[in-house]
Parts: structure tokens; sequence; C-alpha cells
């Protein structure tokens, strides 16, 4: 079918060639590609934090115990990190709303599948099969933007994307506990089927489809499988360390494996005449905003880790109003993203996100003063600027990443920022988690055991204001990176000219 609209050219072309047409003419309806990806992001997002709500009441129905039913969540979290980079590479070369499609409907069938799981163990093999069509999906949902949208919109639409990624981690909850209260924990899996296949439908109508290369590039098997299994190591290892204990021999032995399997991949890339992921890609500005990126998500989950003990251990707050004060993070940074975006057009990346990581530090350096009564206007301000802070830096840094690559590399940026970002959340609770205990048994002379009612408040304290200050310094130094590495609209001159 032929668009006639002056400027529109035929639908069934893309990839470099609707990227140019979008500038120059301004005619595409490039808003028309938006719902397809916001409902894709919103259901992948969803699904990583709605099966949460539901880990009780599995752990009763399938008669398994809390750590077999953790993996249901633990499954998808390690497909969706590990095979983002690779999903990201297989688009570039075979057109990422053709790998976007195939998501949704893998994705699609998953779904099906663990609803209708007879056991435990067959709902978390079928969660990695759901995981790895989430990864198809997560890895090209900025890219398919990026690709529609001109240089200077970009901001604007990642900022609608940014909103749609809030939305959907913010429906999960409540969500999920609706179903399961009122109709079964099998519906919080049913529930995607109508929404992917509305989506894969908007997608075929609304998307064009990508120019492929001329001769794509072949795809090792190795790389993947190298890059995917060490990711998958480390973050077994970043993720069971907190609560085995870090010399438990099972996540040592992960965390070598991961390890080992990364310096192979790196050793292969450094000779493969084909990369999965070019080194010179991850060099100079384009490495400093992955950096940021793993930086901010750090600092995020790091607030969303402790807070809560906080409130609970010092300040004597039920784990509902505890909830609710942690609300300020998230409503603060959904409000602040679209914003963001427009602004990020006008004024640049490097003014935002130099800002954003600043007021993020600050908030840190509020909450690490707050005393034994954490309460009160000191505390609101300190979630609100982290809030604020991450709203104002995630969709610049994502617009400023995503304009650094020329069109033909837009998957494997994509895909690696997909990847770094799960990556610094699962740091961020590994490293706070380490820090506060190692503080606390070196104040309190014992080690900490939270929730069992014998907790030094005083070494509590101080441990958690050692520990939010060191993350307020990390924040003043990803302040100072925002701002060393960017100039102006912090894009690069190739995706100017390539965009």
């Amino acid at each position: 079918m032929s668009d006639t609209r002056p400027g529109g050219g035929d639908p069934g072309t893309a990839g470099t060639a609707a990227v140019s047409a979008s500038p120059a003419g301004g005619t595409w309806p490039r808003w028309r590609v938006f719902p397809p990806i916001a409902v894709g992001v919103i259901m992948g997002t969803l699904d990583a934090s709605v099966v949460n709500i539901a880990l009780p009441t599995l752990q009763r129905t399938l008669h398994a115990g809390l750590s077999t039913v953790e993996w249901v969540a633990l499954a998808y979290s390690l497909m969706l990190t590990s095979l983002q980079l690779a999903a990201g590479r297989l688009a570039d070369a075979r057109g990422r709303r053709n790998v976007y499609g195939a998501g949704l409907l893998l994705f699609t069938l998953a779904s099906v599948l663990c609803g209708a799981a007879p056991t435990v163990q067959a709902l978390i093999a079928l969660r990695v099969l759901q995981g790895a069509g989430a990864a198809l999906v997560a890895a090209n949902g900025s890219a398919l933007l990026i690709q529609a949208f001109p240089l200077e919109e970009r901001g604007r639409a990642l900022g609608a994307f940014g909103a749609m990624v809030g939305l959907g981690l913010a429906l999960g909850p409540p969500l999920g506990g609706l179903l399961v209260a009122h109709a079964s924990w099998r519906w919080i899996f049913f529930v995607n089927v109508p929404l992917c296949l509305f989506a894969w439908v908007l997608l075929n109508r609304r998307v064009p489809r990508d120019e492929l290369p001329a001769a794509p590039p072949e795809i090792s098997v190795l790389q993947p499988l190298l890059w995917a299994g060490g990711l998958a190591g480390v973050m077994l290892a970043l993720t069971r360390g907190p609560e085995s204990g870090w010399n438990e021999p099972l996540v040592m032995g992960f965390a070598a494996a991961g390890c080992v399997l990364l310096a192979t991949f790196f050793a292969v890339q450094s000779r493969a005449r084909d990369p999965l992921l070019p080194l010179d890609l991850v060099a100079g500005p384009l490495g400093a905003a992955v950096s940021l990126t793993f930086l901010s998500q750090l600092l995020s989950a790091a607030v969303g880790f402790h807070m809560p003990l906080v409130l609970e251990e010092t300040g004597g707050l039920t784990p509902a109003q505890s909830g609710a004060w942690l609300a300020v993070l998230p409503v603060a940074a959904l409000f602040c993203a679209p914003a963001a975006g427009r602004l990020a057009d006008r004024v640049g990346a490097r003014t935002l996100t130099a800002t954003g990581m600043g007021l993020t530090a600050i908030g840190f350096f509020l909450l690490a003063n707050l005393g034994v009564l954490p309460a009160g206007p000191q505390l609101a301000a300190g979630l609100a600027l982290i809030g604020v802070g991450q709203g104002l830096f995630t969709v610049p840094n994502a617009s400023a990443l995503l304009s650094l690559v020329p069109p033909a590399r837009l998957g494997i940026a994509s895909g690696l920022q997909g990847t770094t970002r799960n990556l610094g959340l699962a740091s961020g609770v590994a490293f706070t988690g380490a820090l506060v205990t190692a503080l606390y048994h070196r104040h309190s002379g014992t080690a900490l055991h939270v929730g069992a009612g014998a907790v030094d408040r005083q070494g509590f304290v101080i441990a958690t204001r050692e520990t939010f200050t060191a993350l307020g310094a990390i924040g003043v130094f990803a302040t100072w990176l925002a701002w060393k590495v960017r100039s102006g609209k912090g894009a690069a001159p190739q995706a100017s000219k390539n965009a």
C-alpha cells in the first residue's frame, strides 16, 4: 500500500530512508509510530513488576519454597538483561520492526503458556521464554522512535517513551494485586495477550518497514552466548550476594564464571571481523553516556532498596507508610520525564543531565542527615529532589546516547542502553547492601539482621549516613561527567548528518 501524502513515500521503506525523510520534509506522521511502541514498553516493564506481588500466592498454590518461587521473577530479569545487546544487533541486521514484532509475538505466546503452567518449574522455564521476547521488544522500542523522529524532536518523543516506562512500572503492583485477589494469578499473564496482539497489529499498520542492508552481517552464535552467559553470571552474583553472603560458594562461582565469560567475550570482540559489540562504539562520548546510565540506575536502585529499611527500622513506619513516602520518587520522575524531553530539544542534554545528577546528589546529602527520626520536610525534600533529578536526567541522557550513533547502529546502542540500565539496578542493590552491612558491622560490632527486632539503631543511622554520603559523592562525580563530556545538544556530528 502506497502513501500518497507529500513527502510520505512508501511505508514499506524505513531505516535510513525514513530517518532522512523525517527531518527534511517534516510531513511524515511521526507520532503514528508511538502507540505500538508505547503498548509494547508498558507490557515489558509491567511484567517485570507485576509478578512480585503474586510471589506469596505462587508459593502457596504451586507448593514451592520462596527460594524457588523467586526464580519466577529472576529468570525473566536475567533474560531481559542478557539478551538485549544481541537483540539490538539482530535488529540492525534483520530490521527493527521485524525483530520488535517477533518479540511481541514471542511475548504473547509465552504469556499464554505461563498462564497455563502446571508447575513452578514449568513457569520458571516459560518465564525464560517470555524474557527473551521482552528483550527483543525492549532493545528496539527507543531505536524505532529515534529512527522516526528528527533530531530536534527526539527529546519530546523519548520523554513520552520514558513516561510509558514509568507507567508500566507503576501499574504492575496494583494491577497484580487486583488480578490475584479477584481472579487468579494466571491472569497476570493472560492479560498480556490482547494488549500485545493489539500492539502487533498497530506495529504492522503504522510503522514502516526497515530498509535492510544489502549484505546483512553474519551474526555468530558464540558471541551472543558468551555475552549472555557472562552477564547472567554477574547478575546472579549481584542479586544473590546481598542475601546469601558474598563468601557463599555459589555466589563466588557465579561471579567468577561471569567474569571469565565476559573477559573471553571482549577478547573475541577485539579480533572479530564483525563483532557483536564494536569496541570503538563505546569509546568517547558514547562510553560516557553509557557510564552515566549505569550510575543513574545505581543511585535510583540504592534509594529504592535502602530507604524502606531506614523508614521502618529507625522511623518506626509501617510498610504502607514507607511505600507512600517512596511513591514521591516515581511520581516526580514520571511528571518530569515529558517536560525534560521537551526541554532537551531546546536547551540540550548537557544542562539537563548535569542538573539532574546534581539534584540527585543534593537529595542524597539531605537523606544522609535525617537522623533517628526520618520524617518531615527534610525527608520529603530529599526524596523529591532525587525523583526530579532522575526525571530530568533520564530522557536527555537517552536522547544524547542514541544520537551519538549512525542509524545503522541504533539497535546496538539501544540494546546496550537497556543492558546497562538493568546492570545498574542490580549493582545498586548489591553495592548499597554490601556497604550498609559493612559499615553497620564496623560501628556496632554485630551483623545486620533487619526485621529481627535487635538492630542497633544508632549504628544503623551512622551506617546509613555514611552510605548516603558516598552515594551523594557518586552523584557529584556523575554531575561532573555529564558536564565534562557534553556540549550543545550532545549529538555527534555524524549523528546529525545521518539522522
